[in-house]
């Protein structure tokens, strides 16, 4: 994987919120719903923040105890393993032009250093995917929801 790349969360399909050491994604495309724990927090919160791979890969080799190639193989396979979820997507260019569309820096916890690595796990839940697909938030436009369409009558006027 090119160090260089940069991923966006897909948004709005997707949103997320962290609580202390988890995040909590739904994927309102699929239905399902999912849990990033310790090291998967840590990669969410950089993806978030416009973060590279190569430097996602550098911080958590910085925060966390274990071997660099370890470290790499699993940050690459836990980032194919969001993609293939559709949670994020590449950006199309691999610089950053602006901050625009990037949420807030990501701070790391201090702390964390040595800590033993352990590869990132995302946990998928799907009891909940017939009551999320079923939900009407999918039919949001921009405005937001409700969104009324207009009247005939009122273009006869």
């Amino acid at each position: 994987m090119n160090p260089l790349m940069r991923y966006g969360i897909n948004s709005p399909t997707v949103v997320h919120e962290t609580f202390d050491d988890e995040v909590v994604l739904i994927n309102f495309d699929s239905g399902s719903y999912y849990s990033l724990d310790g090291v998967g927090t840590h990669i969410w919160g950089l993806i978030r923040s416009g973060a590279s791979l190569g430097d996602i890969v550098e911080s958590t080799a910085q925060q966390y105890e274990g071997s660099r190639a370890l470290i790499e193989d699993a940050v690459s396979r836990f980032i194919v393993e969001l993609q293939e979820e559709e949670l994020i997507a590449p950006h199309k260019a691999k610089e950053p032009t602006s901050s625009e569309g990037l949420e807030e820096p990501f701070e790391p916890r201090s702390g964390n250093e040595g800590r033993r690595f352990a590869a990132p796990v995302m946990s998928r839940y799907t009891d909940m995917q017939e009551l999320l697909l079923l939900d009407p938030i999918h039919e949001v436009d921009d405005p937001g929801w409700p969104s009324v369409k207009p009247d005939s009558s009122d273009e006869d006027g």
